[in-house]
């Protein structure tokens, strides 16, 4: 299967980047590694006139840590480079254990936590842990730049809260408080490289037993990425206990949206988010 013809443009200077995005429009796609975009045109699932690579951009590849600041990830860096820099390994463990579970080492080598993002699957394996991190998008244009939360950049499957003329330029996760823990489980059928069947991401802070900050995140159970806020609800400020994690996993069931697909019913989804959820509050909070 051959892909279609297209025009290709490498610029070296996001100046040249954002020129581009304005005058092509919906004809052009962005891409940095490639992924989805060129097996979806393949098959015919997606389409366009001209590509715009990011490949030569060499800003977009910042990865950097500062303990004020936090992690920076620009949006040309692959998966594997985040996954093996050494503070997110330290500090922010559930991204590396997120990316350590998705797709094949060879896909890791060239994808990107930024593609991954806006390509605004249900079942991005990296969205529910950044989302439970705080993680904020900087999009920039010709216009200049504005930050939003990541929560804020999916709005629907495939689609992105981006204006004309706009990219994706990094990736900004807060410094995490030395006492908060957190997790990522992601259940699938078939294996752990295959896509999701439900994920889930949790990050907690507790003080002497009580649930001072709780974040709930879970994926392929809506068209995006959710958080369970009633079941945070019912956790912040409560002092722990097993029968108080069972009654959060059971609210963060109730308020997922999922549909029946070839990987799992919808009833099946909704018991494993309630398994999933309990099991990764306990890791977290130590409760047995």
């Amino acid at each position: 299967m051959r892909l279609p013809r297209f025009e290709y443009h490498a610029p070296e200077r996001i100046e040249q980047v954002f020129d581009l995005m304005e005058s092509l429009g919906s004809a052009a796609e962005l891409m940095a590694g490639g992924t989805d975009l060129l097996p979806g045109l393949k098959l015919g699932k997606r389409s366009c006139d001209h590509i715009v690579s990011l490949s030569r951009l060499s800003e977009l590849k910042e990865l950097s840590f500062n303990e004020a600041k936090g992690l920076r990830i620009g949006a040309g860096t692959v998966l594997a480079d985040v996954a093996a820099h050494g503070p997110v390994r330290d500090r922010y463990r559930m991204l590396a254990s997120a990316i350590a579970d998705l797709a094949t080492v060879q896909v890791r080598h060239r994808a990107t936590v930024a593609g991954n993002l806006c390509n605004a699957s249900p079942c991005a394996d990296t969205a529910p842990p950044l989302m439970a991190m705080g993680a904020i998008i900087e999009i920039s244009s010709s216009g200049g730049r504005r930050d939003i939360p990541l929560e804020e950049l999916m709005v629907g499957p495939g689609s992105i809260a981006l204006e004309k003329g706009e990219i994706v330029t990094a990736i900004i996760v807060p410094t995490p408080r030395l006492e908060s823990r957190s997790t990522y489980i992601k259940f699938s059928p078939r294996s752990k490289v295959d896509i999701a069947a439900v994920n889930v991401a949790v990050s907690t802070t507790t003080t002497r037993g009580r649930v001072d900050e709780v974040e709930i995140f879970l994926g392929t159970v809506a068209p995006t990425p959710i958080r369970a806020r009633r079941a945070e609800v019912l956790l912040k400020g409560s002092h722990l206990s097993e029968s108080l994690l069972a009654s959060a996993a059971a609210a963060a069931r109730d308020e997922c949206l999922p549909i029946t697909d070839f990987r799992a019913t919808e009833e099946y989804k909704r018991h494993l988010v309630e398994v999933l959820t309990k099991r990764a509050l306990m890791t977290t909070t130590g409760i047995a």
